[in-house]
């Protein structure tokens, strides 16, 4: 091989590798291919250049709330006491971000009757949990308790065995809550 024909060869290679470079530059400067699958135009060395971005702040995350396990029975506990009493037919309690479902009904194996749904709910005056008591054959009953910790009751009768409570939140803030159906007093 003369030294002409190593030099054209040479030539030809560092041309195929100079064309692969400013191919490769053209579509990331230009965002790669475009939307059908063909390649980006390059832009012209006339073109006028973009006005540079603002970055936008990236949001805010939600932040995720940390619970302490035994801060709700440690609440229900404060607020029904169950030690000496047995005017509590049925008891529960969680903790639950206020605006928030909580997903899922809690089955409480109550006798029919005549009792009172009563709700505590600790968190900030801003908040509120909703308990809605159902049970087969009568109109669901609802109890609303502000989260400062006041416990609001109503009647609620039962023609059936059996109820499901299920509760719902207002606010943006954690809190605590706690509910039980009672026999009323004097019953």
């Amino acid at each position: 091989m003369s030294r002409a024909q190593r030099r054209s060869r040479t030539l030809i290679g560092a041309l195929g590798i100079l064309t692969a470079t400013v191919g490769l530059t053209a579509c990331s400067s230009a965002g790669g291919p475009a939307a059908g699958g063909t390649p980006a135009s390059v832009p012209s060395a006339s073109a006028t250049p973009t006005a540079a971005r603002t970055p936008t702040a990236a949001p805010t995350p939600t932040p995720v709330a940390t619970w302490n396990a035994d801060a709700s029975a440690k609440f229900a506990g404060e607020v029904f006491p169950i030690t000496g009493t047995d005017q509590y037919v049925f008891y529960t309690n969680s903790q639950v971000t206020a605006a928030q479902d909580s997903g899922s009904g809690v089955a409480a194996d109550v006798a029919p009757g005549s009792y009172e749904l009563r709700l505590a709910c600790q968190g900030g005056d801003d908040n509120s949990i909703t308990i809605t008591a159902s049970s087969p054959g009568v109109e669901p009953t609802e109890v609303t308790a502000s989260c400062d910790e006041t416990i609001q009751s109503v009647p609620f009768t039962m023609v059936n065995t059996g109820a499901t409570l299920n509760s719902v939140g207002t606010g943006t803030d954690p809190v605590l809550w706690a509910a039980v159906i009672a026999t009323l007093p004097g019953g």
